[in-house]
């Protein structure tokens, strides 16, 4: 385990304004681990991993250095989308603009796109991580942000 976990255990600590005694104390262990901990001296297990990110309301991969958002995003499930007017909308916005534009090729394109995102992220959901890979929240995140990004190109082109 790198020193990021140490840092950020120790920066949530401060963050929250708890001395070492009282978040030890807490947590079910001595003021001396918890500093081993916090100066990457020694590795904790999962089950004090856990327990910290309970205790602190954050997530396993913000303690572990891999994602900058404490909480993972939620991701709607498909019965939020169905019954979400936004979702719904933004959809049926996207359809109007390109049916508005009268270019079958933009068209064509923005389809095409939506159709590779889509399996992009149906993939991403179905492959299994690696313990060295970015989490399920972070790839989608990226695959949104690609999505963006190309959606902001196909407008401007157009």
């Amino acid at each position: 385990m790198s020193k990021v976990f140490g840092e950020i255990l120790s920066s949530l600590r401060r963050e929250k304004g708890y001395s070492q005694r009282e978040a030890s104390a807490d947590l079910g262990i001595s003021q001396a681990l918890l500093s081993h901990y916090e100066n990457s001296a020694r590795e904790p297990k999962l089950e004090f991993i856990a327990k910290v990110c309970d205790y602190y309301d954050v997530s396993v991969d913000y303690i572990l250095g891999r994602d900058k958002e404490k909480k993972p995003r939620v991701i709607p499930s498909p019965q939020d989308c169905e019954n979400s007017p936004t979702f719904l909308l933004a959809i049926d916005d996207v359809f109007e603009f390109l049916v508005e534009t009268g270019d079958p090729e933009l068209f064509a394109d923005v389809i095409d796109y939506l159709t590779v995102f889509i399996d992009n992220i149906t993939h991403i959901l179905r492959e299994p991580l690696s313990p060295y890979e970015p989490s399920r929240e972070v790839k989608l995140r990226l695959a949104e942000e690609q999505y963006i990004d190309r959606i902001k190109k196909i407008n401007l082109t157009a």
